[in-house]
């Protein structure tokens, strides 16, 4: 795990509304998190938690005018992106911070060969095209693809999904970003690709020292990436802190839930996994409390009234009124990083 220095990306405040016809809804809601050089956060919640949006507000890479950001801050080495002009949001996307999305055969021209994609990034940030040919060979065989030189005329379709993976990772690595940000970028693939793909990244990150957001919802690649922990539901954060001590001290009760829903692989009985009722919430529906409420086994009547503040618990912080000493339901009883692999 990395040595925390000082921040490459701060948040702080973040809001980001979408504009519907049949009204407004804040998706992202006060969020605020700091990266560090070196560093890898885990982003992690269900599906429709507002884990893509947040970082796709801090790449500002919304379309317009559906999706706005409100409020708050996101601070790059120094500059405030809400308030940059497009010109200087323009300068730091691709070269500054750059992103690794999901499909990887959705991101990629598949009339365009990959070495001209891969190129195009370094033309875009005013490269010449001398230098864009010779920066694609060196990320093709940086991230691992044999014969780089024909790897670059290749069309997206004639690689595997693994290797389609690789392509987008070695277009984000092209301008040697500060900050990479994989959104879910192992979800498509198989377990043993996927081991791949998080085994190269975390080399990459020794290598270069790039500060990394990993979004996903699965714990177990949680448990093998992430330096830290920040837990995602109905648009806040609800936990944030180390991940061994997220994993061995839950101190939100969704947290918990979500490490209770980890399959032991150890034991002749093993109990049924726990599931956590219900599913998230409309984005559209405000809440005066918790949103958490519904579906939590340890609310208390505070919650349905008021939203609990972020609080310091040790080396965490939650949002809940109720501390784990009080919970009166059955718990995970936390899971070491080892069970989570």
């Amino acid at each position: 795990m990395s040595q925390v220095n000082e921040p490459v990306l701060s948040v702080r405040d973040l809001r980001t509304v979408i504009h519907t016809a049949t009204g407004d809804a804040e998706v992202v809601k006060g969020v605020s998190f700091d990266v560090a050089r070196g560093e890898t956060l885990a982003l992690v919640g269900e599906s429709g938690c507002g884990k893509s949006t947040t970082v796709l507000s801090v790449m500002d890479l919304h379309p317009r005018p559906t999706v706005e950001i409100t409020g708050g801050q996101v601070v790059f080495e120094g500059v405030d992106l809400v308030k940059a002009t497009e010109q200087q949001r323009r300068s730091v996307r691709g070269a500054g911070m750059a992103m690794v999305y999901q499909d990887p055969m959705t991101s990629l021209n598949p009339l365009m060969r990959v070495g001209d994609q891969i190129g195009e990034v370094v033309l875009a940030h005013g490269g010449s095209a001398e230098e864009a040919r010779r920066r694609v060979g060196e990320v093709l065989e940086q991230v691992g693809i044999a014969d780089p030189g024909r790897a670059a005329r290749a069309y997206p379709h004639e690689f595997s999904g693994g290797m389609r993976q690789r392509v987008v990772i070695a277009m984000a690595l092209a301008m040697r970003p500060r900050l990479l940000i994989a959104d879910e970028p192992t979800t498509a693939l198989d377990v043993t690709i996927q081991q791949q793909i998080i085994a190269l990244v975390r080399q990459l990150q020794a290598d270069n020292g790039m500060a990394v957001i990993w979004i996903t919802h699965d714990l177990g690649v949680v448990a093998r990436v992430a330096d830290r922990i920040a837990i995602m539901y109905s648009g806040h954060i609800v936990e944030e802190g180390p991940s061994r001590r997220v994993f061995s001290r839950p101190e939100h009760p969704y947290t918990d839930g979500l490490i209770a829903s980890i399959p032991r692989p150890t034991g002749s009985e093993r109990p049924p996994l726990r599931l956590i009722p219900g599913s998230p919430p409309d984005p559209s529906h405000v809440f005066a409390g918790c949103p958490f409420v519904p579906r939590c086994p340890q609310a208390v009547d505070l919650c349905s009234e008021q939203l609990p503040p972020i609080t310091e618990r040790g080396s965490s912080s939650a949002r809940c009124w109720v501390p784990p000493e009080k919970w009166t339901a059955p718990r995970s009883g936390g899971v070491s990083q080892q069970v989570a692999q």
